[in-house]
């Protein structure tokens, strides 16, 4: 009986170590076909310490969770100490450390008694220690937090807020359709667990896992790898990070969400979107499984997608729209049609005087040598006529037809 146990154990774990590599592997020759290699080999380096993660995840999660542990403690000391080789460029020793900062965050786990291991007391203690193994790096390594992704960086915070939820929301009630958890019975009040829910999945998992992964793996990699290559592989590697449900399809997912990640920090220069769309993903999944019978609805469902829409939209490229050719800022009031042709007479004489001034301006940026006297033979610059709306005085474009504030026909001579 026990060898039939630990038989039908084995071959659960052989048929998800095959998908596993396989996924692995696809990711890997995705990220070797967008472009070569900075330095071959890091990139040939890297990847056998993809392999290297997925064996110890496997024996991790599987019949020998104390070999895995071995191989991540030897992992995350052999990292560094390659990392320290003379003849390697410092952009691959740098980018081998940071590696060895996955295998250190599952060593994470042996200070923790399996007892004191509950849903809520595990995240906040673990994710603990991971950050506080990440700070480290980072005051050791001297590494800047602008370029780890702790900015606001070129795009509003809102937008990034905006879109990052509206992704966030989806993903969460994508994987709970794919991994299908046992209901979650929450302990207090309903205000109380909601905002204990928020603060971990946000301050904890979210911002501890999006900063080792895309603030540090994935930044170290784009410094000896094409940008969608590190995109590939540190989301191959955080994939494999979720072996431990045993689903090979949450392992497929939680790839193309990684995608999703280090595409929103390398085109945002930032954390925001990508700790956004985590954190969210999470506290929706979360609150499902504890509501199921109310999130689950039909109704409940559509909600969430036309939430999810709307949260989208500051996405969108309003600005880049054609808006309507104009010259003028539009005054307070109409002006009458003295003061137009007094205007006009004006622009007239400021048009008779450019060509004078441009061509000034020419000589004086000529060499000395080169400069001449202005002839009335000298062919001069012509400014593009300029038109003025006798009713109201707008200035108008040379192709307007009509006043766009009065709906003045233009005579145009």
């Amino acid at each position: 009986m026990a060898s039939t146990l630990v038989l039908t154990k084995a071959l659960e774990a052989a048929s998800y170590l095959y998908f596993s590599l396989v996924t692995a592997t696809i990711g890997v020759l995705a990220s070797l076909s967008v472009g070569r290699p900075t330095f071959p080999e890091a990139f040939l380096g890297l990847s056998t310490v993809t392999v290297l993660l997925l064996l110890e995840e496997a024996l991790l999660n599987g019949l020998q969770p104390d070999a895995g542990l071995a191989i991540a403690f030897i992992a995350a000391l052999a990292m560094p100490l390659a990392g320290s080789i003379p003849k390697l460029k410092a952009e691959v020793k740098y980018a081998l450390q940071a590696t060895g900062l996955i295998f250190a965050s599952r060593l994470a786990f042996i200070p923790f008694p399996q007892m004191f291991m509950k849903v809520s007391t595990a995240p906040p203690s673990i994710y603990s220690l991971i950050i506080s193994l990440v700070i480290a790096f980072i005051v050791i390594k001297r590494v800047s937090l602008k370029k780890i992704g702790l900015t606001i960086g070129p795009y509003p915070i809102a937008k990034q807020i905006s879109t990052g939820a509206s992704v966030g929301i989806l993903s969460g009630l994508i994987e709970y359709s794919i991994l299908q958890p046992k209901p979650i019975e929450l302990a207090g009040n309903y205000l109380q667990s909601t905002l204990y829910v928020i603060i971990v999945m946000t301050l904890f998992v979210g911002f501890g896992e999006e900063l080792l992964f895309r603030g540090l793996v994935q930044e170290a990699y784009q410094n000896v790898l094409p940008a969608w290559s590190a995109i590939f592989m540190t989301s191959v590697q955080f994939g494999l990070m979720h072996y431990g449900w045993l689903n090979p399809l949450e392992i497929l997912f939680a790839y193309g969400m990684g995608v999703i990640f280090g595409y929103s920090f390398w085109k945002t220069k930032s954390l925001i979107a990508p700790i956004t769309i985590h954190s969210l993903g999470n506290i929706v999944m979360f609150h499902i499984a504890a509501y199921p019978e109310l999130m689950l609805t039909t109704t409940a469902t559509q909600l969430i997608i036309i939430i999810s829409v709307v949260l989208f939209l500051p996405a969108l490229p309003w600005r880049k729209l054609p808006t309507p050719e104009m010259n003028s800022i539009r005054p307070a009031s109409p002006i009458g049609k003295e003061y137009s042709q007094k205007l006009k007479q004006h622009l007239t004489k400021l048009r008779k005087s450019l060509p004078q001034a441009v061509e000034e301006s020419r000589s004086l940026a000529r060499p000395l040598n080169q400069r001449k006297e202005t002839s009335p033979e000298t062919p001069t610059l012509t400014p593009q006529n300029i038109f003025i709306c006798s009713y109201c005085g707008r200035e108008l474009a040379a192709n307007m037809k009509y006043c766009d504030w009065c709906g003045q026909q233009l005579l145009l001579s």
